[in-house]
């Protein structure tokens, strides 16, 4: 009993303590941050929150060089200042960026957060009892091979995570009328604005390769184009 018991506290603790640490992290981002201010911008997550169907969105800058968003578990969505310098300089465009805040807008609708705090509980769990069974098969490896398996199916959710909000955008980004390719052009940019973002060892990454996101975009967007208009 007290076997079967220890996981599922462990699942438990991981869990909670998961969401706690998220809440804070959510807390000190706000901190850092400032809103986005820009007419063009604003507009263009005006028209993604129509899309929604929610009153509003919300886009907050934080101070990183390196073009990255991000949503919490708080429910706020972050692009960094690397993407607004990108934007500024005319390397992204609007409806590029807009794209960002469409695909933070698909973790934070599809539950993601929630649902990896679960993950992060489980997959501890799961290395407790893996570990233990194949360090009696396996003696001296198997605690290892125990933590590269569950690390690569870590990696395979994190993964399906994001073509689940890249979908998610796409379709808020055919139903805005701002359109998808957009969305499809900036994961091809991303290569040579974050060297190492498509990277040979993808499979192990927690993102899929740029390129593949890009073509499940379009396929998308050619089976949901006739839903709405698209403006360039």
């Amino acid at each position: 009993m007290f076997k079967l018991l220890l996981p599922l506290l462990l699942v438990a603790g991981a869990y909670f303590w998961f969401r706690f640490r998220a809440q804070a992290s959510g807390h000190a981002l706000r901190g850092q941050s400032e809103p986005l201010r820009n007419d063009q911008l604003e507009s263009l997550f005006g028209r993604l929150a129509d899309a929604a169907g929610i009153e509003h969105v919300e886009v907050r800058v934080l101070p990183d060089r390196n073009p990255n968003g991000l949503a919490t578990d708080t429910g706020e969505i972050y692009v960094t200042q690397g993407f607004i310098d990108a934007f500024r300089g005319g390397d992204v465009s609007g409806p590029e960026l807009a794209s960002v805040a469409a695909h933070e807008m698909g973790h934070l609708a599809l539950g993601h957060m929630k649902r990896r705090a679960l993950q992060v509980g489980g997959m501890q769990a799961a290395q407790l009892v893996l570990g233990t069974v194949l360090g009696r098969l396996i003696p001296f490896f198997g605690a290892y091979i125990a933590l590269w398996l569950l690390g690569t199916i870590t990696a395979k959710l994190s993964r399906n995570d994001e073509f689940e909000a890249d979908a998610y955008a796409t379709a808020l980004m055919v139903r805005s009328g701002i359109g998808a390719e957009h969305q499809a052009r900036l994961l091809e940019k991303l290569p040579k604005l974050l060297p190492g973002a498509g990277g040979s060892a993808s499979w192990l990454a927690s993102h899929p390769p740029s390129e593949q996101r890009a073509q499940a975009i379009r396929e998308n967007a050619a089976r949901w184009q006739g839903h709405a208009p698209q403006v360039g």
